[in-house]
């Protein structure tokens, strides 16, 4: 132990001597503004890891100081943070093959094949496509309705018989429902109950144990190997179990569509069967797995409790929202047209404002850069490990009126949110789209966009048709607990909990 302590210690303080030489010009040019010396965690680290909550301390306190663009070093090469929307739009969209790569990162095993680390280059933009058709053709009407009429009943259950309602912490039920749609998508809708509880314990067991801050690259590898290690021995073998059911899922699937039966024979409905047709290793499809589950569920399943609990605190919006989905229901036209264009659905509007103050993910994935590269007046050396700031940026004063006011009506016709369309990710994507990235933007924007909102919509819309959600006290003690919980993906710090009354069915149209 006393050697293990003495070696961080040593590591440290020659960091720190090398940080004292650090110059702020790079080629002549001058660098975005870093702490010094340049170990702005260095505390954490002499007590324990640290954390995704030490980092937005520490970023929020160099933006208050230095403006929109910071960084952090890590070795030698700066880890740069951004959120400017202007500044996000002309590196992602005006240069986005420049700012199209991934820093290099010790592969933790299950992300070593997946789409978003991959290299920018032919073998991304052959997965990266194969994704993209899979989310655009698939044929989730039906596996989404089943999904959300599971969803529906077992809150009925909890409800049934009670004329007053019951308090309900949805947060559990929430997540099933998501990873049961997700899970059908991914490995079809052959997979029994039993096989998915235990791919759901297996990802509960592995997320918890991934390095948080291995998402921003702030560590040296070795630092991470000597202060995560039992953590790391815990992870490898939960790694293994979950590889072997994972071929095992494949391994099924393929049998069903060499034998002609089950709902992927028509068309390859599923991800899995896509993969297979790519001819890809067993370790890259478990990889892939991985990544199409992980990077949804969570993100999805976290949204979706923050809109409700925005939606009990806000009842006049939740009446507001019920009124115009009966409206719609009614008409028979789910995109009733304003004007001759379409009309944006209130429920729409009800989702991009809550991705716009609690986007899941509040930083997206590092990117890198290919090259030396000026930035706002500054230089991003080739290399540099380059990201965006999703929340400061959904919350910009410069950009949105009463930025920390929950108000849907912004994103209607004629409102300042009406241009925002969070799908968009190409080049075509303009100044006023991405006054809120909650799906980044550019060649990486996420491909998922699409159908994670429409996922959102169709849950949130059930929810809210068949019950009303109030809150469990009445009058000050009536207020949500909206205070967040930093990492990777930002939860609720205390789960939601609300009063479920179900709707009467003369009370609301069918």
């Amino acid at each position: 132990m006393f050697l293990l302590l003495s070696s961080i210690v040593l590591t440290l303080l020659l960091l720190v001597a090398l940080s004292k030489n650090r110059k702020p010009f790079y080629d002549g040019h001058s660098l975005p503004p870093a702490p010094w010396p340049h170990l702005p965690l260095v505390g954490s680290l002499f007590c324990h890891p640290p954390t995704m909550a030490s980092l937005v301390v520490v970023l929020r306190r160099l933006h208050a100081a230095h403006g929109p663009v910071v960084s952090l070093w890590v070795g030698s090469k700066p880890a740069i943070f951004i959120t400017c929307h202007d500044i996000a739009h002309r590196a992602l969209v005006h240069m986005g093959t420049t700012f199209a790569h991934r820093p290099a990162t010790w592969s933790s095993g299950l992300n070593s094949h997946g789409v978003n680390s991959a290299t920018y280059g032919n073998r991304w933009g052959l997965l990266r496509r194969n994704l993209s058709s899979h989310l655009a053709t698939a044929h989730v009407t039906g596996v989404l309705r089943s999904s959300t009429d599971k969803l529906v009943k077992n809150l009925e259950s909890a409800s049934a018989g009670e004329d007053d309602g019951v308090v309900v912490a949805p947060s559990e039920t929430f997540r099933h429902a998501v990873f049961g749609f997700f899970a059908a998508l991914c490995f079809g809708e052959g997979v029994g109950e039993d096989t998915l509880r235990r791919l759901r314990g297996l990802h509960a067991e592995i997320i918890p144990l991934i390095v948080e801050l291995d998402a921003f690259h702030l560590m040296p590898v070795f630092l991470q190997v000597v202060c995560y290690f039992p953590r790391w021995r815990k992870l490898l073998s939960a790694q293994r179990r979950h590889h072997v059911l994972v071929t095992t899922m494949i391994s099924a699937c393929r049998r069903r569509r060499e034998e002609g039966v089950g709902p992927d024979v028509a068309q390859p409905r599923c991800y899995v069967v896509t993969l297979l047709g790519l001819g890809l290793g067993e370790d890259e499809m478990v990889s892939l797995c991985w990544e199409y589950m992980n990077a949804s569920v969570k993100t999805t399943t976290t949204e979706l409790e923050w809109i409700m609990a925005r939606l009990v605190l806000h009842q006049d919006i939740q009446q507001k929202l019920r009124k115009d989905i009966a409206s719609r229901r009614a008409s028979g036209n789910h995109t009733m047209t304003c004007g001759g264009r379409r009309r944006r659905p209130f429920v729409e509007a009800v989702v991009l404002e809550a991705l716009r103050l609690h986007p899941p993910a509040h930083y997206l994935l590092a990117h890198t850069t290919d090259k030396d590269v000026t930035l706002d007046n500054y230089m991003i050396p080739k290399g540099s490990i380059v990201n965006f700031s999703v929340a400061s940026i959904g919350r910009d004063a410069t950009l949105w009126t009463d930025p920390d006011v929950f108000r849907p009506e912004r994103f209607v016709e004629g409102g300042e949110g009406s241009g925002v369309r969070c799908t968009t990710g190409g080049s075509d994507s303009g100044p006023e789209t991405m006054k809120m990235i909650p799906f980044g933007a550019g060649r990486r924007a996420c491909p998922g966009a699409g159908i994670a909102m429409t996922v959102l919509q169709s849950f949130v819309e059930d929810l809210v048709r068949r019950f009303d959600w109030i809150p469990v006290a009445s009058g000050v003690e009536a207020s949500i607990d909206m205070a967040e919980k930093p990492g990777i993906i930002t939860e609720m710090r205390v789960p939601l909990r609300a009063r479920l009354v179900t709707v009467r069915q003369n009370d609301v149209l069918l």
